[in-house]
């Protein structure tokens, strides 16, 4: 089976009261989306970084998201565990 690693940036943005997902944006490597995150917790509610792997064929996630940074406001699933 062949495996895929993402690195994705998701931002995360304010509607009212709500934070709504924004655009989710897909790079080379995990610096690429470390840069961007950080770019980004300027100008936006949120931010988050990570890496997933996947199958390509099948679109199946193979391994739970690895978070590489956080930056703002989150939803609950990115918020780090205590």
């Amino acid at each position: 089976m062949a495996e895929k690693i993402l690195h994705i940036v998701q931002q995360f943005e304010r509607m009212g009261k709500k934070l709504v997902a924004g655009r989710a944006m897909e790079f080379k490597t995990a610096a690429e989306a470390l840069a961007r995150a950080e770019r980004d917790a300027a100008r936006m509610a949120g931010v988050v970084a990570l890496t997933q792997t996947i199958d390509p064929d099948t679109g199946e996630v193979l391994e739970d998201p690895v978070i590489l940074a956080r930056h703002g406001d989150l939803p609950r699933e990115f918020q780090p565990e205590d």
